[in-house]
């Protein structure tokens, strides 16, 4: 019993954790992106959107012979974070948004056009998987050619101590300072995802619950508590663009990287119609995405919207399991 008390508390410490260090993290990175004249929506496509965790748990699945986990993962994980933590967000209040480029939707749609070829084809696995991360070099390349630093003359005037004043810090700022605090907040959320993740796995061993609903429900809020965290605090902090770059970025690395190593991995992958449904899902998701980009705000009728795409994805599975 104290054990269980144990376990609960580590998993809701380390929950504490990451909602102080998204604090840190964030207002620290917003304070570089504009002393650097950075933009927030790329650096959270290439750094937030940058997914290790997920990316390992992916590629050992296909290493020791579970690609449908493997897949499914992918899949799963990039429904949820383009879901939930957006529609919690916008039941709080509507978000005023700017226009994101095109090129990203279309490389998504591209992708998921891979990845359905590639799931539904014999023998075209590993193709696909090769295209897939050709796309992500792309995608980076084409980040870094047009989001490079711009009007170095506006930038080299901003002032520290305003910049500092708007976070209501009174004392001076040295830029390597901020960056080491920006440092220190992403280990820690980090290392507080790890043992939300951890603890959550030994709460399994004493509660009797079902290894699917666990699995779908838990482990993947669980599995994107740090993003969850992350845009809410960034829509909070009036940083939409970091929130939605993170959210957008992920699921380019999750189906780009991630898909393209799991697939060279797997190369032979059996047809699978739960698969190929979630895979509707999330392309439904960004057809969704689509038209809000065009918006200049998004409002809570929205963030129902995406609850719902949430819950029936979550229904869709469940009820798949227990076919």
């Amino acid at each position: 019993m104290w054990e269980l008390i144990f376990w609960i508390g580590l998993f809701i410490g380390s929950y504490i954790i990451i909602y102080f260090a998204a604090d840190l993290f964030l207002d620290n990175l917003k304070v570089i992106c504009r002393v650097y004249n950075l933009s927030p929506l790329i650096i959270g496509m290439l750094i937030l959107g940058i997914d290790p965790e997920e990316s390992i748990a992916s590629i050992i699945s296909a290493t020791n012979g579970l690609p449908y986990i493997s897949m499914g993962n992918i899949i799963g994980n990039s429904i949820i974070a383009m879901t939930l933590p957006f529609s919690i967000a916008l039941m709080m209040k509507p978000i005023k948004i700017r226009p994101i480029s095109s090129f990203y939707i279309i490389l998504i749609f591209i992708l998921l056009i891979i990845i359905f070829t590639g799931l539904t084809f014999n023998n075209f696995l590993v193709v696909s998987g090769i295209l897939a991360l050709i796309c992500y070099v792309v995608y980076f390349g084409w980040n870094l050619k047009h989001y490079s630093k711009k009007n170095k003359e506006g930038s080299k005037s901003i002032d520290i101590k305003l910049l500092v004043r708007d976070f209501e810090r009174p004392q001076i700022v040295v830029k390597y300072k901020i960056i080491l605090l920006i440092a220190i907040g992403f280990i820690l959320i980090l290392f507080g995802g790890e043992l939300l993740i951890y603890s959550a796995d030994k709460i399994l061993e004493f509660i009797n619950v079902s290894e699917a609903f666990f699995g779908f429900i838990i482990i993947g809020f669980v599995t994107n508590v740090e993003e969850l965290t992350l845009v809410v605090k960034s829509i909070k902090k009036e940083s939409t663009e970091i929130g939605i770059g993170g959210m957008v970025g992920k699921v380019i690395w999750n189906i780009s990287v991630t898909f393209g190593i799991s697939s060279i991995i797997i190369m032979n992958i059996a047809f699978n119609i739960v698969l190929i449904l979630n895979l509707f899902t999330l392309s439904l998701v960004f057809i969704m995405y689509s038209f809000f980009f065009r918006r200049e705000y998004l409002k809570r009728s929205h963030g129902f919207l995406l609850l719902f795409i949430f819950t029936l994805f979550l229904s869709l599975n469940f009820i798949t399991i227990q076919t």
